[in-house]
């Protein structure tokens, strides 16, 4: 349902960024979305904008996403209404909306229903406006369109970022319509290179690729990582500091470890009989310190948002992606 969002956001901050490099005033906008059935109410939202002067009640002009087009426009006096058909991801909304302005000021809505992600939508987006200031560029953003973009960019930086993180995020860089384009090479180049000898980044994975939602992407897929290979290569690592997190996963491996280190234990101790040394190493081995100690997500459930330090880097980048209008 958060595209739905990001297709409203886009048609009203877009509007509000004017794209030409025109000259422009600035303005107050205040904007409030409602869509029944939300958990929550969207609070109402008042930032500072340079709008090109004559753009406020052209809707050709306010659009900005180049999925929504717009039809049956009419102005009669001050007021402006339109049409307006938005396709994304195979998925189609409908809407209309209207403003009506004066040389200070103006107030609009806009109402939007179809389909978001399997689901029904609807949508409906009021505004209001007043001038502000004086002359200003329109083709620059404004300081909150800077601070956002400075935000999102920040959110979409993957320097210094661990592996983990990469995975975690996997949906922001490696989707059909990724929040953060043109990263998806330097993100599979990290998980193809740690995945098979780092055995937190091959758990992470593996834990995302048994637990995968229906919204997310497949990283070994989007990657085109061998799994069975990947694992192969990091089971020749299974030793004491990653027993717990790789010995679900290379048993054999495992077990050979185990049978190590009995070995090691019981020839350090003294014994009486060659009997007592030989039922120390022929002890049963039947893998319970694998299945003991290898970490498990609660039991029918998988890892939520909640337990996932990223989740909240992906909810604001979300969020920011809508108020950028891309």
């Amino acid at each position: 349902m958060k595209k739905t969002w990001a297709i409203g956001f886009a048609m009203f901050w877009g509007g509000l960024s004017a794209a030409c490099a025109a000259p422009g005033e600035w303005w107050e906008v205040t904007a409030k979305m409602e869509m029944p059935g939300m958990p929550f109410a969207m609070p109402q939202t008042t930032t500072k904008v340079c709008i090109a002067r004559d753009a406020v009640n052209d809707p050709r002009q306010s659009m900005q996403d180049k999925e929504c087009k717009m039809t049956d426009i009419k102005t009669s006096g001050n007021k402006t209404t339109w049409k307006m058909r938005c396709v994304r991801d195979g998925e189609t909304m409908n809407g209309t909306g209207e403003i009506t302005s004066t040389a200070d000021s103006y107030h609009g809505k806009m109402h939007l229903s179809g389909k978001s992600d399997g689901e029904d939508v609807n949508m409906t987006t009021t505004y209001r406006g007043k001038r502000v200031g004086p002359a200003c560029d329109s083709s620059q953003p404004s300081p909150e369109m800077a601070a956002a973009q400075k935000q999102m960019d920040q959110s979409c930086d993957t320097t210094g970022r661990k592996t983990r993180e990469l995975i975690d995020m996997a949906d922001m860089f490696l989707a059909k319509n990724p929040l953060c384009p043109g990263k998806s090479k330097a993100v599979c180049e990290a998980i193809r290179k740690d995945s098979g000898r780092d055995a937190e980044v091959y758990s992470a994975l593996t834990m995302r690729e048994r637990h995968i939602q229906p919204n997310q992407i497949s990283v070994a897929k989007s990657c085109g990582l061998d799994m069975a290979a990947t694992t192969k290569s990091i089971c020749k690592t299974l030793g004491g500091k990653n027993y717990n997190s790789l010995a679900p996963h290379c048993p054999a491996e495992a077990k050979a470890h185990r049978a190590a280190a009995r070995k090691k234990e019981c020839e350090g101790r003294s014994f009486t009989a060659r009997e007592d040394l030989s039922r120390c190493l022929g002890a049963a081995d039947g893998g319970d310190e694998s299945d003991a100690a290898a970490p498990k997500p609660p039991s029918g459930k998988s890892p939520s948002a909640a337990d996932n330090p990223a989740g909240a880097v992906i909810d604001g980048a979300k969020k920011l992606k809508g108020i950028l209008g891309f």
